[in-house]
């Protein structure tokens, strides 16, 4: 928080007049002064993920958020992200690259990775951030000029995390401001309770937003998708489901003395390995991002592995040929070519509107013949046209964000 901070927050807490102070000048066309007054008695309650009741303007026209994408891509489907001021969360306005050593000396290189919503709305990148990088402090005052109506704020997300005190403290420093907050619980924060808290956030947004319906068609389409690959994976006997891992490769684990980081079973990540697409997660003990060492990992010696965003975008090119990965290219899934990389989706700390994308690949790398008539390439985007209404160029410009390039030209 920055110095001078508190005298701000007292001031703007305690007198209606200097509250003033904290939003836009008052000057503007005639009958500002009287729209902003009407707003104040215009007034509704919507019920948020905490229990709460918060009480917003009936019209909203200028909202902020604490989150790394995912309120934004419901909000583009509602059609209301243009009443988005302010972001917590700089993975919605950078664009990444990462080069990579091989064995023979030589780099390889990806370029122009994008977050959906930098891929498909550029102009977010000029908004106010209150968070430039994971983990740095939210700058309170950076919201407060841009002088929102509500701040929309999601539990497990990288900017916020988990920690019941962090998330009290951030939502009352803005509530002491007088700006209300809606808190959503994404699915890392119900550990062990699958996707389905997804599904309530959208609700939750769609109220908000006074967009009810189109939030049902959302939820009901993401539904739709996840049954489809259910009913593919019916039948597998236990004995004879893969066993698969989901390893994150960030440099992090590496610099910590272990290889990589592995999800358990009690998180999302291995709900959808099991629950979804009926494989087995190759590690069974509890926790996300588990750090675990060269060693433990070829102990497990998955069918096949998953490569997240972790820390960082992880092709399966680094993990085969990397000098650092040297020890873990004796695993089998490294010498039978099963490692898939999963979309890149950078602050991958809870699930967003593309996890389908990531549900149908991980299906279809652990059981290509169930998924034979299935090419990841055109389904994903049909995908990104129906979710956000988007056109076919726009549709081809977030796969190559995501990249996600590497599905088409292996025809996978």
């Amino acid at each position: 928080m920055r110095k001078g901070w508190p005298a701000l927050l007292f001031a703007c807490a305690t007198s209606a007049l200097a509250m003033a102070a904290c939003q836009p000048s008052a000057s503007g066309p005639p009958g500002e002064a009287a729209d902003r007054a009407a707003e104040r008695t215009s007034r509704r309650a919507v019920t948020d993920m905490r229990g709460a009741a918060i009480n917003v303007p009936m019209a909203l026209t200028r909202v902020a958020t604490i989150n790394d994408g995912f309120v934004e891509a419901v909000m583009t489907r509602l059609g209301t992200i243009r009443t988005l001021v302010a972001v917590g969360s700089s993975s919605q306005q950078r664009t990444w690259s990462y080069s990579y050593p091989a064995r023979d000396g030589r780099t390889f290189t990806v370029a122009d990775g994008m977050g959906t919503m930098r891929a498909l709305h550029p102009w977010i990148a000029g908004l106010p951030c209150a968070s430039r990088t994971s983990g740095e402090a939210i700058n309170y005052e950076t919201i407060a000029a841009a002088g929102p109506q509500v701040v929309i704020m999601r539990v497990g997300d990288c900017t916020v995390g988990t920690a019941a005190d962090a998330v009290a403290r951030t939502a009352g420093v803005f509530e002491g401001m007088g700006i209300p907050v809606v808190v959503l619980r994404s699915p890392a924060d119900f550990r062990g309770q699958g996707l389905e808290t997804l599904q309530r956030e959208i609700e939750v947004l769609g109220r908000l937003f006074q967009k009810e319906g189109e939030a049902a068609a959302l939820a009901a389409e993401l539904a739709t998708t996840e049954t489809m690959i259910q009913s593919r994976v019916q039948g597998v006997a236990a004995a004879s489901r893969p066993r698969v891992l989901y390893l994150g490769l960030a440099s992090g684990a590496r610099a910590s003395g272990g290889a990589a980081y592995v999800w358990g079973a009690d998180t999302a990540e291995s709900w959808m390995i099991e629950r979804m697409i009926g494989a087995r997660n190759a590690y069974q003990g509890p926790g996300a991002r588990v750090l675990l060492n060269a060693e433990q990992i070829l102990a497990l010696d998955p069918d096949v592995i998953f490569l997240p965003t972790a820390a960082g975008y992880h092709p399966p090119q680094e993990l085969a040929d990397a000098p650092y990965f040297r020890d873990l290219q004796r695993l089998r899934a490294v010498r039978d070519g099963r490692v898939y990389a999963l979309p890149w989706s950078p602050m991958n700390c809870a699930r967003r509107l593309e996890y389908p994308l990531d549900l149908l690949i991980m299906a279809k790398g652990t059981y290509p013949d169930r998924f034979r008539d299935i090419a990841v390439h055109e389904w994903a985007l049909a995908f990104y046209r129906q979710t956000y209404l988007v056109d076919e160029r726009q549709a081809r410009e977030l796969r190559r964000g995501q990249w996600l390039e590497w599905t088409a030209e292996a025809g996978f």
